[in-house]
């Protein structure tokens, strides 16, 4: 019996000693970390936390640690689907209140050894990165499996310097309501109106010096700093804006006002009509405290000696930039710049013609300074002034200008279709905009309004205006500022035989055409028509 018992004992420590053998430990090692979707500092990042264990992880029982760095931002709570271990989602209600940066959650699913483990914080789970940022950045996991619950560091991970971007907006709508932001319009020399015109003399000269008790002497625009991509806490606290004209006609000046203060620049003693020049610096701002993010604006105003172009160009300075981030190429101190092309003339007048949702028939009412494309790159196109450019479908116009002998019946031209497609007086388009896409409009809801710029009449020494006509259907424009009958307009055809037939108009709010009895159609501004001729001719505008 004794010697049973002392086989049952042996065997006993055998077995124990057999289960002290077996690894009890899931110890960590090789931990590594990837920061993406954004590793810049103060910004939301996506953290693949990968690493190794040394024995198995049970679903619904163990836990998994992991300590941020101080300066990391972490959320106190977590949703499902925020953290994933191998793919498979750490429910919400099973992670821990965040506590020193740590955080604490039951694995999903079973974990075999020896790994490795992927553990994904993911962007909607909200962890932002330090705002200080460094090549030296570690986290620290360990799991409920560890004998000593002593976390592992990682290796190290880089947070990179977000430096927020800059930019200068200006926008001519307290001038013209409803223009696109950016775009800069032709400028008339003295005052937005003729009346507005002092003469110096009886020999008709511009008055040159700037006089701000004439209403419509200057053209008045709001100018912004302001961020354009927001990134961490910004270095700088003593942020120089600051211009300069770099062309102009010579011995002419071009006077600005910032908030009431007046500036005038003037390129003296060059003997070029234009050239680009270093002048005198004008400060906007000295010392500007950079927050995050910043707008700054100014009520500005422009004025102009004489016609002709004009360049002015602005800075915003930052020394600081270049030490935060000295291996950086974007380490500029010059954190934004941008300068302005102004082209200046003596006679200019504005007409907003008023768009629609869907389809609109309109035509040019001044004579254009030039002809320039419906839209280009640097936003001289004649839609580029419209606010609302990205919901112009199409642009088109029936093309009768090889009559009678190249094309007799006409082609359609259309924008975009054609890039290059032009706008000229005297003819009608046809404008689609969008209304099924944007929310809350329907056709014939209004959709902004188009300004144009131009004279009344040709500037000399060209001709008066003189719109050629073909046999049958024609799209005319009506190129006036004064509301007139058709018989007016088209004074030079008689109605009928010989002559000139129907007239059709657009009713843009309704969608709907609309048929002229002889002499009885009313010719608006900004409106396009149909126009049925009985041969050749041409429109001689009175």
């Amino acid at each position: 019996m004794r010697k049973i018992i002392s086989i049952l004992v042996a065997l006993g420590l055998v077995l124990s000693f057999s289960v002290m053998a077996t690894p009890v430990s899931a110890a960590v090692s090789n931990v590594t970390v990837d920061v993406h979707d954004s590793d810049c500092a103060c910004l939301v990042g996506t953290y693949n936390i990968t690493f190794n264990i040394t024995a198995d992880l049970d679903g619904g029982w163990d836990t998994i640690s992991v300590k941020f760095p101080d300066g990391t931002t972490v959320p106190a709570t977590f949703a499902t689907g925020d953290i994933t271990v191998n793919g498979e989602d750490v429910f919400g209600g099973e992670v821990d209140p965040v506590v020193d940066n740590t955080v604490t959650f039951l694995v999903p699913k079973d974990v075999d050894e020896p790994g490795p483990v992927e553990v994904i914080f993911t962007h909607d789970a909200g962890i932002k990165n330090p705002c200080v940022a460094g090549t030296d950045k570690t986290v620290w996991v360990n799991t409920s499996r560890d004998n000593d619950s002593t976390p592992v560091e990682s290796a190290d991970y880089t947070i990179r310097p977000a430096l927020s971007t800059y930019a200068f907006v200006v926008d001519f709508g307290p001038t013209y309501p409803g223009i696109a932001e950016d775009f800069v319009p032709p400028f008339k020399m003295c005052g937005q109106n003729d009346t507005d015109q002092p003469y110096a003399h009886a020999g008709m000269e511009f008055d040159t010096v700037y006089n701000a008790s004439i209403p419509g002497w200057l053209t008045v625009f709001n100018f912004t700093f302001e961020s354009d991509v927001v990134g961490c806490d910004t270095p700088c606290a003593n942020v120089t804006i600051w211009a300069e004209l770099t062309a102009c006609p010579v011995d002419e000046t071009m006077t600005l006002g910032f908030n009431g203060t007046w500036f005038s620049l003037t390129a003296a003693n060059l003997t070029d009509v234009i050239r680009v020049f270093d002048n005198d610096d004008i400060v906007l701002y000295d010392g500007l405290p950079l927050t995050n993010p910043i707008s700054v604006t100014w009520n500005a105003s422009l004025h102009f000696s004489s016609p002709g172009k004009y360049e002015w160009c602005v800075y915003a300075e930052c020394p600081a930039v270049a030490a935060v981030c000295p291996d950086c190429e974007e380490a500029d101190p010059i954190i934004a710049e941008r300068c302005f092309k102004f082209s200046v003339y003596q006679w200019k007048e504005a007409y907003k013609i008023p768009l629609y949702h869907k389809w609109n028939l309109i035509s040019l009412p001044l004579v254009l300074l030039v002809d320039p494309p419906i839209s280009t790159l640097d936003k001289t196109g004649v839609l580029d002034a419209y606010a609302n450019l990205d919901a112009v479908v199409s642009v088109w116009y029936y093309d009768r200008t090889g009559c009678p002998t190249e094309d007799p019946l006409g082609t359609w031209e259309q924008w975009p279709i054609d890039p290059n497609m032009t706008m000229e007086d005297g003819k009608a388009y046809w404008i689609r905009i969008a209304y099924n896409s944007t929310p809350g409009f329907q056709m014939g809801d209004p959709a902004d309004g188009l300004w144009v710029w131009g004279t009344l009449k040709p500037v000399p020494p060209d001709s008066p205006s003189a719109y050629p006509v073909c046999d049958g259907w024609n799209m005319i424009g009506f190129t006036s500022m004064v509301p007139m009958l058709d018989g007016a307009y088209l004074w030079n055809f008689p109605f009928g035989v010989g002559g000139y037939g129907a007239v059709y108009g657009w009713w843009a709010p309704t969608q709907s055409w609309w048929l002229a009895s002889p002499n009885a159609i009313q010719m608006d501004p900004g409106e396009g028509f149909w126009a049925s001729f009985d041969g050749n001719g041409t429109i001689y505008p009175p």
